[in-house]
């Protein structure tokens, strides 16, 4: 079947169309809400600027397929393989693309508000200047994906693997990256302000200039991360937590710590060189082995808290 005779049965009212074979196809700017292309084979075809609104491309073969503006708004991609697709510039708000290959894909300039990408492979994926806020990425693979400058508030990155990705200046707030990995990862100036970070994994990932705001830390796996490079605004109200992080051997030094709460946490070795600590809560936490030259510990609560072999602020060792 070629594009002209899917187009004249899908005017005559046919909108299954699973299993067809429309490689190399041109199907432009056409109306095609509520098609069904289940298996369909679609490989290389150009959709560019059609509506397929509410279609079924479940376990289609859309591998290098050119979907540029295209129209996808509640669409069921799921099982679909979409490698080396170009998808600039689409709207797929609300869509599902759970278990999706992207890998290698190009995404940038789309809109995908709610989507559904869990358990979807997205490795080496340009997704620059889109909008997935609210997006679900359960359990993705992400690494090596360039999310640089995206707005992510709000989006579910649970146990998801951004390790190497470039997530330099994103729009992280509010977003859910409990147990993500993120090591070796790009953060530089991006905004996690109130993200829920517990369990993640941020070994020797770069977060200058990011901003933590708010952000609740609780297990997380923080070493060889220089953190006296993170932008910490926090204040009475949007205290930064660390309940129960791994912060050994990490670099504090000179970082603004005030209210924070380090609660459990495992310091071992910090460099808190000169940091401010002002009323920091650290109730059975270790710092063994620290650095507090320096440090401003005034009103802080450091009940229960292991201080064997610490520097202190005076320069003493706490035996």
């Amino acid at each position: 079947m070629n594009a002209d005779e899917m187009l004249r049965l899908y005017d005559q009212g046919q909108k299954d169309f699973s299993q067809v074979n429309l490689s190399r196809e041109d199907i432009i700017q056409a109306n095609l809400t509520q098609i069904d292309f289940t298996r369909a084979d679609l490989n290389w075809a150009n959709l560019s600027g059609s509506d397929f609104s509410g279609a079924n491309f479940s376990r289609a073969d859309l591998t290098h397929t050119r979907m540029i503006s295209a129209k996808l708004i509640g669409v069921n991609l799921t099982n679909a393989d979409l490698s080396y697709a170009d998808l600039s510039w689409v709207n797929l708000n609300g869509a599902n693309l759970s278990n999706v290959d992207l890998s290698h894909g190009n995404l940038s300039k789309s809109s995908l508000a709610n989507t559904n990408f869990s358990y979807s492979n997205l490795q080496n994926c340009n997704l620059t200047r889109a909008n997935f806020a609210g997006a679900n990425f359960t359990r993705a693979d992400l690494r090596g994906a360039n999310l640089s400058g995206v707005i992510l508030t709000g989006a579910d990155f649970s146990r998801a693997d951004l390790s190497e990705a470039n997530l330099q200046g994103c729009d992280l707030t509010e977003a859910n990256l409990n147990y993500a990995d993120l090591k070796f990862s790009q953060l530089r100036n991006a905004d996690i302000s109130e993200g829920i970070l517990q369990g993640v994994n941020l070994e020797k990932a770069n977060l200058r200039g990011a901003n933590f705001t708010g952000a609740v830390l609780h297990n997380t796996n923080t070493s060889q991360v220089k953190l006296s490079e993170l932008n910490i605004k926090s204040s009475h109200k949007n205290k930064i937590t660390f309940v129960g992080a791994d912060l050994r051997m990490a670099n504090l030094q000179d970082t603004n710590l005030k209210n924070c709460i380090f609660c459990y946490a495992l310091l071992a070795k910090i460099n808190l060189v000169e940091s401010c600590l002002h009323r920091v809560t650290m109730i059975d936490g270790s710092l063994f082995s620290a650095d507090l030259k320096g440090a401003n510990l005034r009103n802080s609560a450091l009940n229960g808290v292991n201080l064997r072999s610490t520097i202190m602020p005076d320069g003493s060792i706490h035996p």
